[in-house]
């Protein structure tokens, strides 16, 4: 009889060892650790507890999973109550202030708006007349992770520069009929390495540059 045909049989007839209880007295299965000799009862208790301690683990990651979830939902519900009481651009500059200093906790950033908007104290940049300032950053339709040319790090930083570590570009776009449109840019900077790595993921913040984007269109049509 093969092994094949003994699995089968026992599967379709799962009551065997309960009618034949003094088979199991008999049984012994080597050790996963050690290779000794244990019994079936034995060997079941550690299968089981290592199925709970990998249960345990996979709960833990999607409670971790979960709490990620609320925190994402909590930073985009405060954006988007602040970018409906703006008013100006200024107000908008207070709202990415704000959400620089509670939801990410760093030190640098800087908010640029493409055109002229003399109404507002916003950094502004002429795409007419771009002098290649930021040739990598302006080609972004994507958010970014990692660091910048040193040229645009020193253009975006000024004398802070030297000080970040880690960038996080949003490009602010307009998408309006299929056609992108370059509207602005925030770039996040840390002083960690790790903050804004490329390795991470960006989807957050691609929702938060959606986010942006919309209330800056709806500020200035």
């Amino acid at each position: 009889m093969s092994e094949e045909e003994i699995i089968q049989y026992l599967s379709n007839t799962p009551d065997f060892f309960v009618r034949n209880a003094d088979v199991l007295d008999d049984l012994t299965i080597p050790h996963p650790v050690n290779g000794r000799a244990i019994s079936l009862l034995e060997y079941q208790v550690n299968h089981l507890r290592k199925s709970t301690a990998e249960y345990r683990g996979q709960f833990e990651r999607l409670v971790d999973v979960a709490r990620e979830n609320e925190s994402t939902m909590q930073k985009s519900r405060r954006l988007i109550l602040a970018g409906l009481n703006c008013r100006s651009l200024d107000d908008l500059a207070v709202a990415v202030d704000d959400m620089v200093r509670d939801d990410f906790e760093v030190a640098f950033h800087t908010l640029i708006l493409f055109g002229d908007h003399q109404d507002s104290s916003i950094k502004c940049h002429n795409l007419d007349v771009d002098q290649g300032l930021m040739p990598f950053t302006m080609n972004l339709e994507e958010c970014f992770c990692g660091i910048l040319p040193e040229k645009e790090m020193a253009y975006l930083f000024a004398e802070e520069a030297g000080q970040v570590n880690s960038v996080a570009v949003l490009p602010l776009l307009s998408r309006a009929g299929g056609d992108i449109e370059k509207r602005g840019l925030l770039i996040l900077g840390s002083d960690k390495a790790t903050t804004f790595d490329q390795e991470k993921g960006t989807f957050f913040l691609q929702h938060l540059a959606d986010l942006l984007s919309a209330i800056l269109l709806r500020l200035t049509p």
